[in-house]
């Protein structure tokens, strides 16, 4: 059964709209369509039906009518469900409703998709005065999606010329379509009639409202009269390319004219045999026939030591290249695909997937358009690209090889090619190794090469195979480095730095350094950046085939010693992909100690740098590990850092279900410090659920357990709760005591901010601006970016309770900029209500609508109750935000001077 409000408001069975009785009915369908999932009130009913004017029996027939309603729906196949009387009103649960399809297609950036959720102006024919403002906030709504939905087509190229035409006919006052308009016949060549455009626009605005375009639109002008480009910004992500690329003509030709023809390439031969070298350097030279882009994503499909890039961690990397943050992307590898094919539609793109593993890695990672080129290696033929042209390479032939070796190495060949096997990988480590070797000539390598007889058992090429330059590599190498070179082969990370290094072989770090060093002069290892070494592919395998276990146990044990002792947030950044890396060999290979106590300190880091995807992904492993021992303390050690994890994702029901056990283990476990810091993140996640009186029975509870450690946290949390209540003076002695208590830096910020916005509630302004100031500062001086935000959130509360409007935007806007880079929902959703509040006060009402549906959307997303509320009464909707607040408890007057 599908419901519809974005149109006439309807009910519909199959094709087949269902009666309603009259427009009564009608308007009570319509407000709890508006309110669905959620109780709408029977004097929220009373007022839309009657407006200002209910006649005395207005309940009775409130319910009578929504009966009936419920009647009709169960009797034409809805559920018994559908519409149930709660507490004060009614809930109506759509299966299909129009208006949560529209909004989910937005959030994927399906922008048309969006817009064929339309089917006229919102609550068409429904009259009711207390409808017609959320009726025209729709309205408005859609025409910004039908905004971006042509500015994104557009700046893809596409012809809208005449959509624009009919859209400024019917809305002559609305100077981003005018805008748009001008753009797209700009884009067509159609220079004067762009100019054209622009001045009917002008003397209309001068002639009936006597103002001139807006700064905007004035700015579009001048650049059109210019006759400038359409700007964008450039992206190429295609590694570098060698200077020093010989031969393979015959296959560059291909796959260029392939391209060129709109087919898709895929590249596949044996390891070592050219695959990425060949699609790079192919990628710079199409590079200028794809003005929109070139993309690069190594999908690891046989890299040692590393899973497959999932297709769902391969499309957050293509999409983030094309400058959508991962905080954006849904969830899921079919809604990422679709975003993916969506945004990339009619783009004159360049992608090159390389190191594919299987047809399913790949599917998802096409492309839907024929505008965008794609470029695939893989060490398998890739059958998953239909229509596409196969490009399989083989070993170089004799010249080029030949021609390869003296390139690389700066002598003539002499054979050495050859007996490489004619394989580049192989070609260019002897020819490193001769480099470094002048008293060596190149019989003498030739010789040395034509001795090796151990093979990798796939690397096989006419009787010859890397493993052979790889061994005479290895034998080069004196003893020190020779088991360097083992020991790395059993690093579980990606790459190494000169510590960890130090740690895995036992030796000092200069001495470590030293033998890195040696590696990388020989070839053997690669510097991606500095101080950090890695190993190529097949170079890695070799190294970890090179080493036994009796050796490398020890070893890796000390590595894992490192990582868990860990180091300072730098550290953690930079280390971040070799400690989840870790954590997960730890757990697999029965270090569950090691396992769980990495994960425990790596979650804050990556908690901080906002990489929430890793952090649940280490707080699972950590929890795992955990189990397997039985040990109470790691059990409820990550726990916490579950619950941390599920809070930051906004996944608040299941952070709950995690509190709750972690404070049921500690109290089992006579854990009493734990017991405090488990209720108080408990009742933090109560507080979020908007159940406030929950939260300071928890609150109370932790403090009754008189540990000291925790709290200063719960009297800053008990304070939040009581000043979100309206009990402002308990709240200020909660917040002092906070004060009063902290000795941490971090912890201090967050208290002070908290005390700094209850005095701004009482009117203190002078206080609270300088208790919250000093806290803003202490972050910016502490390199604490999270606190940082914080205070100016509350900052720009604090500014809009003293009608400092402009001053209070500026806070929320910077806090908005840090938690977009922190990938936080909880505190986007609190920052952008703040702006949004901002915003509308000073006029700039779309602006700031914007951003009201922006914490709308996250917070319902994540369960954040009071910033939905919140948002609510931003956007207009009071009726359902005081509904809210009801539902919560909390006495809507109390927040009103900031929403």
């Amino acid at each position: 059964m599908e419901f519809r409000i974005l149109g006439p408001v309807q009910c519909r069975s199959g094709a087949r709209p269902l009666k309603l009785a009259g427009s009564r009915q009608e308007r009570i369908l319509a407000a709890l369509l508006l309110g669905a999932d959620h109780v709408v009130s029977v004097s929220r009913l009373v007022d839309v039906v009657w407006d200002d004017d209910p006649p005395a029996t207005a309940v009775r027939q409130i319910r009578n009518l929504t009966t009936a309603l419920k009647r009709s729906l169960v009797a034409e196949g809805a559920d018994d469900d559908v519409l149930t009387a709660e507490g004060p009103g009614f809930v109506l649960r759509p299966g299909t409703f129009d208006l949560r399809s529209f909004e989910e297609h937005v959030s994927r950036g399906e922008f048309r998709e969006a817009l064929g959720c339309w089917h006229g102006p919102a609550l068409s024919g429904v009259d009711s005065t207390a409808l017609r403002g959320e009726a025209d906030e729709l309205d408005e709504r859609r025409l910004s999606i039908v905004e971006r939905c042509l500015d994104e087509e557009i700046g893809t190229g596409e012809d809208r010329v005449a959509e624009l035409t009919a859209l400024v006919a019917e809305h002559p006052f609305r100077e981003a379509f005018t805008g748009l308009l001008m753009r797209a016949l700009h884009q067509q060549g159609r220079q004067a009639d762009a100019l054209n455009v622009y001045r009917r626009a002008q003397a209309r605005l001068v002639e009936e409202l006597g103002i001139d375009p807006g700064p905007k639109l004035r700015e579009l002008y001048e650049r059109i009269l210019r006759d400038e480009p359409e700007y964008g910004k450039a992206r190429c992500f295609l590694p570098y390319d060698v200077p020093d690329f010989t031969g393979r003509e015959d296959e560059i030709r291909l796959l260029l004219d392939a391209v060129r023809l709109g087919r898709p390439v895929a590249v596949d031969g044996m390891a070592g045999v050219g695959k990425t070298s060949l699609a790079v350097h192919a990628a710079h030279r199409l590079a200028a026939d794809f003005p929109d882009g070139q993309l690069f994503v190594d999908l690891h499909g046989h890299s040692p030591g590393r899973e497959p890039l999932s297709p769902e961690a391969a499309l957050e990397a293509l999409l983030g290249q094309l400058d959508i943050p991962a905080s954006r992307l849904p969830g899921g590898v079919d809604r990422r695909a679709e975003l993916w094919r969506t945004r990339t539609a009619g783009r004159s793109l360049l992608v090159v997937l390389d190191n594919a593993a299987s047809a399913e890695q790949l599917r998802p990672l096409l492309p839907g358009s024929a505008t965008v080129a794609l470029v695939v290696t893989g060490r398998r033929r890739l059958a998953a690209v239909d229509g596409a042209a196969s490009l399989s390479l083989e070993v170089l032939p004799d010249e080029q090889a030949g021609a390869l070796f003296a390139a690389a190495s700066g002598r003539p060949d002499s054979g050495v090619a050859a007996l490489c096997g004619n394989l580049p990988l192989a070609i260019r480590i002897a020819a490193a190794r001769l480099q470094n070797r002048p008293q060596w000539t190149v019989r003498t390598l030739a010789e040395r090469l034509g001795s090796e007889h151990d093979r990798l058992a796939e690397l096989k090429v006419a009787g010859r195979d890397v493993a052979a330059a790889f061994a005479l590599s290895y034998r080069e190498l004196d003893v020190a480095q020779q088991r360097m070179f083992r020991l790395l082969g059993r690093n579980p990370g990606a790459d190494i730095g000169v510590p960890a290094a130090a740690a895995l072989a036992g030796t000092g770090e200069p001495e470590a350094e030293r033998l890195l060093e040696d590696l990388l002069d020989a070839h053997l290892l690669r510097q991606p950046a500095l101080g950090r070494y890695s190993f190529h592919d097949l170079i890695a395998e070799h190294a970890r085939n090179a080493a036994s276990d009796e050796e490398s146990a020890p070893a890796v044990s000390r590595l894992l010693d490192h990582y868990r002792e860990g180091g300072g947030s730098g550290w953690y950044e930079t280390e971040r992909a070799n400690l989840i890396a870790v954590t997960r060999h730890a757990l697999g290979s029965g270090r569950e100690d090691h396992a769980w106590r990495i994960a425990v300190d790596t979650a804050e880091h990556l908690r901080e740098s906002g990489h929430l995807d890793e952090l649940l992904a280490v707080a699972r492993t950590g929890i795992t590990a955990a189990r397997r021992i039985g040990d109470p303390h790691a059990i409820q050690l990550s726990l916490a850092s579950l619950t941390l994890a599920f809070w930051e994702n906004g996944r608040l029901t299941e952070g709950m279900d995690c509190a709750l056990e972690r404070l049921d283990v500690v109290r089992a476990a006579g854990d009493r410090a734990a017991e405090a810091i488990a209720l108080s993140r408990a009742g933090a996640l109560h507080s979020m659920l908007g159940r406030y009186p929950e939260a300071i029975r928890f609150y109370r509870d932790g403090l009754a357990v008189e540990e000291e450690s925790a709290a200063a946290a719960l009297w800053t949390n008990l304070s939040n709760a009581q000043e979100v209540l309206g009990r402002l003076d308990d709240a200020l002695v909660s917040a002092r005591r906070a004060v009063e208590l902290r000795e941490e830096p971090r912890g201090m910020i967050l208290s002070s901010a908290q005390l700094g916005l209850v005095l701004a509630r009482l009117g203190r302004f002078d206080e609270a601006f300088d208790v919250i100031e000093r806290s803003t500062t202490a972050s910016q001086d502490l390199g604490y970016p999270f606190g940082e935000a914080w205070s100016r959130i509350d900052h720009a509360d604090s500014l809009l309770l003293a009608h400092r409007h402009g001053e209070a935007r500026e806070q929320a806007e910077r806090a908005c900029e840090i938690l977009t880079r922190l990938n936080h929902p909880l505190l986007l959703a609190m920052a952008a209500n703040s702006l949004g509040t901002a915003c509308v006060a000073l006029g700039e009402t779309a602006a700031g609508l914007r951003r009201h549906r922006l914490a709308l959307e996250t917070a319902r997303r994540i369960g954040y109750r009071l910033q939905e509320a919140r948002a609510l009464a931003g956007l207009g909707r009071t009726r359902a935000a005081r509904d809210l607040y009801t539902a919560m408890g909390l006495p809507a007057e109390s927040l009103k001077v900031v929403t």
